[in-house]
């Protein structure tokens, strides 16, 4: 029994060590925007605004953290909030009232939860009450979940998550758009009084954007210094009220055909050039010399053969003898 507690006990303890990490960027915020092209100084922890940490936020701080992530006790202001090192006030992104944004969250270490967002006009020293005024609503609510029409829960895993939300029909010149991940992987004790993961305090990351609201609705946000694209004018199309007329020769070609024509024209020369050579220097001359055989001069300068040398075989003469017992050689006989 007692190991058992003691091993639920370590358990808790070690959940508790495990930081998730995510960024908000799209609004990109405060200590995101230099990654986005925003003179802004570069936060490379940006992925890492937890409240300070489970035990820092929850046993030192009482659950109590800044608005944009930054731990409770830090010195005021604080980093991400406005005066502080990365809260410049720079607008990022510009919306029309009412409309339909995309938001997207990047998640490298996934530990269940939910996303909510929310808008407060006060920029420069909002406060977590006057964000929860204005907590923004799905515009495509997930299915299956408890979502109460705002939360959001990432169940993919580690990816860049994307979401519509839907802007209150209130204008702002300035405001702060706040992203709050409540994860969802420690033991706590649930309402009901049973214990469940998920249940009670857990870690929490939260990032602020600067971002304005007004003119009409529109469901495409207003991206700062968009470049700008030529207009591509179509072809004009003869209709039937019209006399199609005929195209010149420099119409007639398309850049394409002009290309293989050119093409073609280039490995015909090269072709015919190559058979010259080859002919001339290659097979021509062998050709002719096996054609006509050997010239008088090559003949004239090969060395002569000698004649063929035949060995005469003796066959001396020979004469029998009366008894027919012996012969005789002639040629002998004649020298003696």
């Amino acid at each position: 029994m007692y190991v058992g507690a003691l091993l639920l006990i370590v358990f808790y303890l070690g959940i508790h060590e495990v930081f998730g990490h995510g960024r908000l960027i799209e609004p990109p915020s405060r200590a995101s925007a230099w990654r986005y092209g925003f003179d802004t100084p570069h936060n490379y922890n940006d992925h890492e605004l937890y409240c300070g940490g489970f035990t820092r936020q929850w046993v030192k701080n009482d659950g109590k953290c800044g608005v944009c992530g930054d731990a409770w006790d830090s010195k005021a202001p604080r980093a991400h909030e406005y005066g502080g090192t990365y809260g410049q006030g720079i607008i990022v992104r510009r919306y029309g009232v009412g409309s339909v944004i995309t938001i997207r969250v990047e998640l490298t270490a996934n530990h269940f939860g939910y996303f909510e967002f929310s808008i407060c006009p006060n920029y420069k020293n909002p406060t977590q009450a006057c964000l929860e005024k204005n907590i923004l609503k799905l515009a495509r609510p997930q299915e299956d979940v408890d979502h109460n029409n705002v939360r959001y829960f990432p169940k993919e895993g580690n990816k860049v998550y994307e979401m519509k939300y839907r802007l209150p029909k209130k204008s702002c010149e300035h405001c702060l758009l706040q992203w709050r991940y409540i994860a969802g992987n420690n033991w706590g004790n649930c309402p009901n009084g049973t214990g469940a993961v998920g249940c009670g305090p857990q870690e929490e990351f939260r990032a602020c954007a600067d971002i304005k609201i007004s003119g009409k609705p529109t469901d495409v946000p207003m991206e700062p210094e968009v470049e700008e694209v030529p207009e591509v004018v179509p072809e004009h199309v003869p209709t039937s009220t019209t006399v199609p007329s005929v195209p010149t020769p420099e119409e007639s070609f398309s850049p394409i055909s002009a290309l293989l024509i050119s093409l073609v024209s280039f490995l015909v020369v090269f072709s015919i050039l190559f058979l010259t050579y080859f002919h001339f220097y290659k097979v021509g001359s062998q050709v002719k010399n096996w054609i006509k055989g050997p010239s008088t001069k090559s003949r004239q300068s090969m060395p002569p053969m000698p004649p063929p040398r035949i060995k005469r075989a003796r066959s001396p003469r020979m004469e029998r003898d009366r008894d027919g017992m012996h012969e005789v050689d002639l040629r002998n006989e004649s020298m003696a």
